[in-house]
């Protein structure tokens, strides 16, 4: 595999040059979206009926949660008749030249069990996108580098071109409307991503006896106090029906400073997907004092988000997107997750001894 790693925080342009995706319109190809397409249309063209639910299926995470909303330019994965798509997808993906630069990714430490470079792996979700990458094309080379300041990813470094990609991120509801805030507005208008690589349940946390544990309904909420780590995505607050007004929502660097803000009584509710909160939760000593409200969640896909200005997007989503399906057929994908949750299970019971 040709993969280097770094950390450092650099400004440097990465690029490559790539031959256009596929225009091909049939199964088990991939197929770049024209002016006046509709993913009725293209089912028509391509499978002879209107019924377009396979193909929005395999490529809802490239189109969101509205299949009557498709770019010019998005590039589709067209699934074969019976639904599938070939194991050797990746061959629709032209190949690189060897003159070209690697494929930058960026990402940053202290999301776990997702990326840090202290993991096993360097955490869940980087495992899975270098793998992916290796399923796509064995031969593409790439660079992940830990960059530790989130916000700057999407803000700074993806509109540079200082690096072409960053994980992971969770696409806005970009069909919400007024519902989004104008940073999210702004990122449904600049970003495209890959199909989910994986899906985090997004929980609430207050501390036990407070009442703010066992509320029924989010909107129940009303005027608390929200702690949410900066850089982590709010859309859930959106679908849940619930938007902190921006004096009552605190964003730290750190998701411990969340439940340190908590403790002292200057916030009411951590905004945490659930395995982020136990692994800080336990490492804190306040899994005792803590609790999450079990019936208010939300299930989030995890992507890789890469600038629409960005000349080689499709060709990188597409990369990924194909590689992913490859781990899903294989089984790859569900042995990475298993070894993952066995070492975070041996981990947490080593902890305890």
């Amino acid at each position: 595999m040709n993969k280097c790693t770094a950390t450092l925080l650099l400004a440097g342009l990465a690029a490559f040059s790539i031959p256009d995706a596929s225009q091909a319109q049939s199964a088990c190809e991939v197929y770049r979206v024209k002016p006046g397409d509709t993913l009725r249309k293209i089912a028509v063209r391509a499978y002879g009926d209107d019924d377009y639910s396979a193909l929005y299926r395999m490529n809802r995470g490239e189109i969101g949660r509205n299949p009557n909303l498709i770019d010019v330019g998005m590039v589709l994965n067209m699934p074969c008749a019976d639904g599938t798509f070939p194991t050797d997808s990746a061959s629709a993906i032209a190949p690189v030249d060897e003159g070209d630069q690697a494929i930058s990714f960026v990402t940053a430490n202290g999301y776990l069990p997702y990326t840090d470079e202290s993991l096993d792996g360097q955490g869940i979700f980087t495992n899975l996108v270098e793998k992916a990458m290796l399923r796509s094309n064995s031969d593409q080379q790439y660079t992940v580098t830990f960059v530790n300041d989130w916000a700057a990813h999407l803000e700074a470094l993806l509109p540079s071109m200082a690096f072409d990609a960053s994980f992971p991120w969770s696409q806005p509801a970009c069909d919400a409307g007024g519902a989004l805030s104008p940073t999210e507005r702004s990122i449904c208008e600049t970003y495209v991503y890959s199909q989910p690589f994986y899906e985090i349940v997004e929980g609430f946390f207050a501390v036990k006896g407070s009442g703010y544990e066992e509320l029924i309904e989010a909107s129940d909420m009303g005027d608390a106090r929200f702690c949410r780590p900066e850089g982590y995505p709010t859309g859930h607050f959106a679908e849940l029906g619930v938007w902190p007004e921006a004096n009552k929502i605190v964003y730290p660097t750190r998701v411990a400073a969340c439940f340190e803000l908590l403790m002292s009584g200057d916030v009411d509710v951590v905004s945490l997907d659930t395995r982020s909160a136990a692994l800080a939760l336990s490492a804190m000593g306040l899994t005792d004092k803590v609790a999450e409200n079990k019936n208010i969640a939300s299930i989030v896909p995890l992507q890789v988000a890469v600038h629409k200005e960005n000349p080689n997007a499709e060709k990188i989503i597409a990369q990924l997107n194909a590689g992913l399906l490859d781990m899903h057929q294989s089984g790859e994908w569900h042995a990475v997750i298993s070894e993952a949750l066995q070492i975070e299970l041996k981990a947490g019971g080593a902890a305890m001894n």
